[in-house]
């Protein structure tokens, strides 16, 4: 079975060697009239959605990546083509929607939530990032969501796990190693934890077909460690 996934990002440049056979997908730019509409053009120019690609494709085996670019000169989007995307993402019945980013706009928060609802009836799992267990950034809060966020004492294999918070994982913050670069120039952050557990997802939903949303968050907590202890691999 091979698992859709579209990763909403900066695009992904499919002919680095952590992101070979990435070939489908779109850009969301303004036309003239200030509308939001779909680009043929997806290459990364940032190199962002690149990485989180490699760390998902590392871990994963039956998955087709799409690239949905909304981010080009800096880490940053409008919310219209955050939304944009996650239409489409929806009407092309992914799989799994992977997203590095956030709003804490309230003015956004019913029709993000309202998508969000679609995604779960249809049975979309979607993985967001978010800061902290105790962050309030729009989508990853919402109980139809994966959030997860750098845990620090994580490694690439470990997570953890807070019961009764909103973003319930922590995972591991660093995408793929870059030959002759050291870790600490390289990309960091919540997006790369969030892909973490995008690419645990993904091997769950191969083994695991029909699993929902709650199934899932029910055994990647049971993969994962408590919060305050040490965490432990898994695997």
């Amino acid at each position: 079975m091979t698992i859709k996934i579209a990763l909403i990002d900066s695009g992904v440049n499919p002919t680095h060697p952590h992101a070979q056979g990435v070939e489908e997908g779109c850009g969301f730019v303004l036309d003239p009239e200030g509308r939001v509409v779909t680009d043929p053009d997806f290459g990364d120019t940032i190199g962002h959605g690149t990485a989180i690609a490699g760390i998902i494709l590392e871990k994963t085996v039956h998955v087709r990546l799409y690239a949905l670019k909304i981010f080009y000169e800096r880490l940053y989007a409008p919310v219209s083509f955050l939304l944009a995307s996650l239409e489409w993402a929806i009407m092309k019945n992914m799989r799994i929607i992977h997203l590095s980013l956030g709003t804490e706009l309230n003015e956004y928060r019913a029709e993000l939530e309202d998508l969000c609802c679609i995604a779960r009836k249809r049975n979309i799992v979607i993985v967001a990032a978010a800061r902290s267990p105790n962050d309030r950034i729009f989508p990853s809060v919402f109980s139809t969501v994966i959030g997860v966020y750098w845990h620090r004492e994580c490694d690439p294999h470990r997570l953890i796990h807070h019961p009764g918070h909103a973003i319930e994982f922590g995972a591991h913050g660093y995408p793929r190693s870059l030959p002759g670069i050291p870790r600490e120039m390289n990309f960091s952050g919540s997006s790369f934890a969030a892909a973490h557990v995008t690419a645990r997802a993904a091997q769950l939903l191969e083994k695991h077909p029909g699993y929902t949303v709650p199934d899932l968050k029910n055994t990647l907590a049971d993969m994962s460690h408590p919060a305050g202890c040490e965490p432990r691999d898994v695997g």
